[in-house]
């Protein structure tokens, strides 16, 4: 029997997986498989997982609580059904985990080394540190105005967390984003790179005044 704090549903293929354990490619994946170990390890790794007790012990995130929980109140149930049954078909539900992908296929595009940094308020997706200029990217697996707001909060809300002062904000995205999406970076001085084809990928950087108006924003703690 085992006991989950959370879960976050992901697809990832099989080969994938099989790679990082050590497995042939074509290794068949029983209904439940525990990793231990240096291949348990090696998982988190590959695909970039950071663990909550690793939060937790960073103080990003706080334990949980022992305790009953408070009391709410809440109207009497009408419903007074004692039995509901049901009947559910088989079924594979897949999630695509797109923006490891898109992390990934960019990263390998880079001339240097990306990293991450953490910091109290959470992880950055890349961090790249150059002899002359520190970038901090935020990347996005759709290109819609919920997605792109939502990659520009994570960005100034790390960005003053930055191990170096940041000279650059970006945003990957998987395609190409509509006007609006691209001037909601811009006016706050983050560029915006998306892809184009496999393993390319194009920069349109904001206008030369708005990073340097928001610089000291960027690094202000």
């Amino acid at each position: 029997m085992y006991s989950l704090r959370d879960f976050d549903p992901a697809e990832v293929p099989y080969e994938e997986l099989a790679e990082l354990i050590g497995y042939s490619r074509n290794y068949g994946f029983p209904g439940q498989l525990v990793l231990e170990g240096d291949k348990a390890r090696s998982v988190i790794k590959g695909l970039r997982i950071t663990t909550r007790t690793v939060l937790e012990q960073l103080g990003i995130e706080k334990l949980p609580v022992g305790g009953p929980l408070p009391v709410q109140r809440a109207e009497l149930e009408q419903q007074h059904t004692p039995v509901v049954s049901f009947e559910r078909a088989a079924a594979t539900t897949l999630c695509r985990r797109e923006e490891q992908p898109l992390v990934m296929e960019f990263c390998a595009t880079l001339a240097v080394t990306a990293e991450r940094f953490r910091s109290p308020v959470g992880l950055c997706d890349i961090f790249i540190q150059g002899f002359d200029s520190v970038e901090s990217i935020e990347a996005k697996s759709r290109t819609e105005h919920a997605y792109v707001r939502e990659a520009l909060s994570q960005l100034l809300d790390c960005a003053p967390h930055s191990p170096r002062p940041v000279d650059r904000l970006a945003v990957p995205l998987p395609d190409s984003p509509d006007e609006r999406e691209l001037q909601l970076l811009h006016r706050y001085g983050v560029h915006c790179i998306h892809r184009v084809s496999p393993g390319v990928f194009w920069r349109v950087p904001a206008p030369d005044d708005r990073p340097h108006l928001m610089k000291r924003l960027w690094t202000e703690s």
